[in-house]
């Protein structure tokens, strides 16, 4: 029987796709990762900091997919975050003159000084390393950190091809394990995509956790009892966590979200789009395309044009109150449910982790915020990872559970629709081609090894649901069809390669190079 006070899970999932792009000095879609590091991945460890330096009992999930932890860990691309803040700096030097005697803009350039410098001399103390950083967290017992599949496939579409979900899940782990110190105990499923049968390759795996969409869990046969408000167990003994629709709501809702608040940032009036080209050259991408700095002078206001400029200490204010509303509606429930239920309730709130900091600046604030009040304003309700719960309550009910994803239309439709359906035969193909050599070159030379892991890594990555969510949603489409088409195309060179006997070892290299990715990567757990 559960006993005691609720459980309040939040749970980030950190993830991008994998955008390292060595064969150029300038990327624009490498800054996807340095926008994430700046705006969200520091800022959290901060909020962290602050939370260990105060002794604050405080508890928070995150999920680093593979692809990121290889980027943070990544040397180049280290380097490359490193000269960004000092880029975005030397612009900051050039806006602090520019806006001198501007009593509404100059206050807001300071505050972006300050806060850079800051965040730049605490990822030069980590050691520019952030998984290093997030295991020590870890380690404290602020974080308990989860993985996700491989390079973010959508899982279900691959189960006809067993091999193929098991390296993914596998490889994860592996990695897990060589960057953070200590095999993951929970995974985020990709698009919280499940499928019945999943569970076995997680239980394989030791993975004790996942994440669904709540209408994944009440689709679940028989009905669970207490709905998404505590977990459940699958067949093979791995527990699913639903997300609550109503403090997602108060998150992420377009219209009643707290991010759309008339006093926080506004994301899109950004210096590299106002300023003169002249002015910004030097910053963005050399051949004139504008893009976003990070230099944001406003505040939302209201619905028209016209926008203020923006005020750090409101906003900071402001997600202090937040977090007050979020914390007194987490209580009501919790007291409301226990007393409906019979028993404590479990509040599941997963979020996109980059929706905190980088999509809405204020939200490493509101954790903080947040996660100090759950320590000492309540006995109601105690902030838990999935894994404490589990340990606190290890009882729970056995269920099947249903096809379901997140997203728009919660079953598949994002990734297998009009503007993306063309990826599926070439997705199938890469996969029975990958897994006939396995077989075919059984007792092979270490040379074709190689071949093989490359092979794995180009039909990983074409893999990702990363293209076809672009692709869907009309955000960077040629950029995704570029890549998805580059793995393709580099796998069957790969695969010919094996077919013909004849290795192409300038090409072999040059792929290991760009996409050498996962290098705790095993082939048998493809077999």
């Amino acid at each position: 029987m559960m006993s005691g006070p609720g459980a309040l899970v939040l749970v980030l999932h950190a993830h991008l796709p994998w955008v390292r792009h060595p064969e150029l000095p300038f990327y624009m879609e490498e800054h996807w990762l340095y926008e994430a590091i700046a705006e969200t991945y520091l800022p959290l460890i901060e909020a962290l900091r602050a939370l260990e330096r105060d002794g604050v009992p405080a508890r928070l999930t995150i999920d680093v997919s593979p692809t990121v932890a290889a980027m943070l860990d990544d040397a180049l691309l280290r380097e490359r975050t490193l000269k960004y803040f000092d880029n975005l700096l030397g612009l900051v030097a050039k806006e602090k003159r520019r806006t001198a005697g501007d009593d509404g803009l100059h206050p807001v350039v300071l505050f972006y000084e300050q806060r850079l410098e800051r965040l730049r001399a605490l990822f030069v103390e980590i050691d520019r390393h952030i998984p290093g950083e997030l295991a020590r967290l870890e380690q404290v017992g602020l974080l308990e950190l989860a993985t996700c599949a491989g390079t973010h496939p959508l899982l279900p579409m691959l189960m006809e091809r067993p091999g193929l979900v098991r390296g993914h899940v596998r490889t994860a782990v592996r990695e897990h394990r060589r960057l953070f110190g200590r095999s993951p105990r929970g995974i985020w499923l990709p698009e919280c995509a499940y499928a019945p049968g999943l569970d076995r390759y997680l239980a394989e795996a030791d993975l004790r956790w996942f994440i669904v969409d709540a209408h994944g869990l009440l689709a679940a046969d028989p009905t669970p009892l207490r709905g998404v408000h505590a977990p459940v167990y699958t067949e093979y003994g791995v527990a699913a966590f639903a997300r609550d629709l109503e403090p997602a709501r108060q998150v992420w809702s377009a219209e009643a979200g707290y991010p759309g608040d008339p006093l926080y940032r506004e994301f899109y009036r950004d210096v590299g789009w106002d300023l003169p080209l002249e002015q910004v050259r030097e910053h963005i991408d050399p051949d004139g395309t504008r893009m976003f700095t990070g230099l944001k002078y406003y505040r939302i206001t209201g619905r028209g044009d016209h926008r203020e400029p923006y005020h750090p200490g409101w906003a900071r204010q402001r997600a202090h109150d937040h977090a007050g509303h979020f914390f007194d509606c987490r209580v009501a429930d919790a007291r409301h449910l226990a007393e409906r239920l019979g028993v404590p309730a479990v509040i599941t709130s997963p979020y996109d982790a980059e929706l905190f900091g980088h999509w809405w600046f204020e939200g490493p604030w509101f954790l903080e915020s947040l996660l100090r009040k759950i320590a000492y304003d309540t006995d109601l309700l105690d902030a838990l990872s999935p894994m404490d719960v589990l340990e606190r309550w290890p009882e729970q009910q056995v269920v099947a559970l249903e096809a379901s994803t997140w997203g728009a239309g919660g079953y598949f439709d994002v990734w297998l629709g009009a503007s993306n359906e063309w990826c599926m035969p070439h997705l199938v193909g890469v996969g029975e081609r990958f897994i006939s050599q396995l077989r075919r070159l059984e007792g092979r030379d270490a040379a074709s090894d190689r071949v093989l892991a490359q092979m794995a890594r180009e039909m990983m990555l074409a893999q990702s649901s990363d293209w076809p969510f672009l692709m869907s949603t009309g955000t960077a489409v040629d950029y995704a069809r570029r890549r998805f088409i580059e793995h393709v195309q580099r796998f069957n060179r790969l695969d010919a390669m094996l077919e013909s006997g004849q290795i192409d070892e300038e090409f072999l290299a040059l792929c290991e190079q760009r996409d050498g990715l996962f290098p705790s990567l095993e082939l048998a757990d493809f077999a």
